[in-house]
């Protein structure tokens, strides 16, 4: 029962529910819950590993792995922290912002859509699209954001166009998270 007293940062992002009720329904944990493991010492935690591999792969490009201390990820379920020490899992990953951490940098980039599968201490993202904060060219990103809004004035119900806007939309902030216009 220990497990489902401390919050599960490090085992995969999972956490039970406050009250225990629905003990069996996984929910991503809150920034409350990561600040409450913090400072905790290695023993209150268990012996983890200092270092987390993480295999980027992305259609059309060369695997990428790097050590990284964590990894917050948007999936489905919310965002996830994934630290060394983590349970195996497989989850969806949805639109959002995908932060790398090592001791001395962290990597931001915005991720489309993909797989998050962790076993052992190795975690591989695979992504439909993948951009860097430091590669994403704003001009471009403002001029698609700008296109997907004219074209939504003309048909509100294009999807394709609400698609193109959600994804410039989450460029534009991940690339501002990284160097504030």
């Amino acid at each position: 029962m220990r497990d489902r007293e401390i919050p599960a940062v490090g085992r995969g992002g999972l956490a039970p529910p406050p009250d225990g009720s629905d003990m069996d329904r996984p929910r991503a944990v809150s920034r409350d819950d990561r600040a409450a493991t913090r400072g905790r010492t290695s023993a209150t935690r268990g012996r983890r590993p200092e270092r987390l591999a993480v295999t980027l792969s992305v259609a059309g490009y060369r695997d990428f792995t790097v050590g990284v201390s964590a990894v917050l990820a948007p999936t489905s379920h919310g965002e996830y922290l994934i630290e060394p020490g983590h349970d195996p899992f497989e989850i969806a990953m949805e639109m959002g912002a995908l932060t790398l951490r090592s001791e001395d940098r962290t990597w931001l980039a915005a991720v489309h859509n993909g797989t998050l599968s962790a076993e052992d201490d190795h975690l591989r993202i695979t992504a439909d699209r993948l951009e860097f904060a430091d590669r994403i060219d704003v001009d471009r990103a403002r001029s698609a954001q700008a296109e997907a809004a004219e074209r939504l004035t003309r048909d509100r119900g294009d999807a394709d166009a609400h698609a193109a806007l959600r994804r410039a939309n989450l460029r534009l902030a991940v690339a501002a998270r990284m160097r504030p216009w």
